[in-house]
Order: C-alpha cells, then sequence, then structure tokens
C-alpha cells in the first residue's frame, strides 16, 4: 500500500475529496504553528497527514496553494468570534467595541493560530494575497458591499492586527485598558484615543493660536 492510500485500505472507505483536503489543511496547520511558513515542506505535511508529498502536490499546487489554505483555515477561527461579537442587533458602537475586545483576546488566547495569521496575511505571494482580499470582501458584505466598504474593513482590520500585536509584545498595559484605547481610536479618532485613556483633550491648531 502506497503512503498516499494510508487508512484507506482493505474494508475502509476512500475518503471524499472535501473530507480529505480538510484534513491535509488541518495536518499543515499544526506543523505550521510555531514556524516561519516559508520553512515548512510538502514532506513535513504528507508526513503528518500520513499521505504521500505528490497527493499534497495535487491538492494544493504549490507551497502558496498550501499556505493559503492554511491562512484561510486558521482565519476562520478568528472570524466565526468576530461574527459573534458584531450582532446586528446591537448599536453600533457596541458591536465595535466587542470586535475590538474579541481581537485583543483572540490573540492573547490563540498566540499560534494568531501568529499564523498575521505571518501569512503578509506574505507577498498571489494566491495568499487573493485569500486575503477574499476574507476582506466577505467581510464587507456586512457593511454595504463596494470598494469603499472593502476600504473601512482593510484598514480596520490592519489597525486592529497591528494593535493587537503591539498589546501582546508589549503587554504595556491592560487587555481592558488596550481595548478602550484602541475603540476610541477607531470610534473617534485621536481624540477619542485620549479620552478613552483618561487623557486630556489636545489643543486645536484654532486653539493654539
Amino acid at each position: 500500500m502506497s503512503r498516499g492510500q494510508v487508512n484507506e485500505g482493505k474494508g475502509q472507505a476512500r475518503l471524499d475529496p472535501v473530507t480529505r483536503r480538510a484534513l491535509l489543511v488541518e495536518a499543515a496547520a499544526t506543523v505550521f504553528h510555531g514556524r516561519d511558513p516559508n520553512e515548512v515542506g510538502f514532506e513535513e505535511v504528507a508526513d503528518a497527514a500520513g499521505v504521500s508529498r505528490s497527493l499534497v502536490y495535487n491538492y494544493f499546487g504549490d507551497r502558496a496553494g498550501l499556505t493559503a489554505a492554511v491562512y484561510i483555515h486558521e482565519v476562520e477561527q478568528l472570524d466565526q468570534q468576530l461574527r459573534r461579537a458584531a450582532d446586528g442587533k446591537l448599536p453600533v458602537e457596541v458591536r465595535l467595541r466587542r470586535i475590538v475586545r474579541r481581537y485583543l483576546v483572540f490573540a492573547r488566547d490563540n498566540p499560534d493560530v494568531w501568529n499564523l495569521i498575521t505571518s501569512i496575511g503578509s506574505l507577498p505571494h498571489p494566491a495568499i494575497q487573493e485569500a486575503r482580499r477574499s476574507r476582506i470582501a466577505a467581510i464587507a458584505t456586512t457593511w454595504g458591499r463596494g470598494p469603499r466598504s472593502e476600504l473601512i474593513v482593510c484598514s480596520v482590520m490592519g489597525y486592529l492586527e497591528h494593535g493587537a500585536q503591539h498589546w501582546l509584545d508589549t503587554r504595556q498595559c491592560s487587555l481592558d485598558l488596550a481595548a478602550k484605547q484602541l475603540y476610541g481610536m477607531l470610534w473617534g479618532g485621536l481624540a477619542g484615543a485620549r479620552a478613552e485613556a483618561g487623557l486630556p483633550p489636545t489643543r486645536t491648531a484654532a486653539a493654539a493660536r
């Protein structure tokens, strides 16, 4: 029996392509955790999944195709939590507060997944960037669709990803305070961020004259 037929031997049903692909992505995500995606080879993924290297190639084509699939798989865990936080029945400002906090909580509680999302999402390969664009377009549907909605979503995602990463790296304040400041910046700009942090308002140009 070839390695590509492991667990599909005599008396056992061969896995359908959708199930097989999902299992390969899960195996790859496990191998990727704590690693630079560029350092992970198909052979390692094949070994983790108990299949042949050629089977992995058949499903994903190249490293970028596999990496993009892992990105989509991992980021869906975050998006599921964000969808629950963004309850459409709540006021917009409440939803935004919940989304900001959920980013921080997810990053804190799922460091391996978070690191993969941020590291893969920044890779320049077209397949990976297309996966990121597809995610932005899907999220933008809740904002009214169209290029302007996608611009808003892309900007907010980038802001929260970088903000959450900085908080993780420094832990210079509590999660609650970090959430308040990030929300304040999104909702009220610099003045809002200062207000959420309990800082005095900045002087305007007119007041400075």
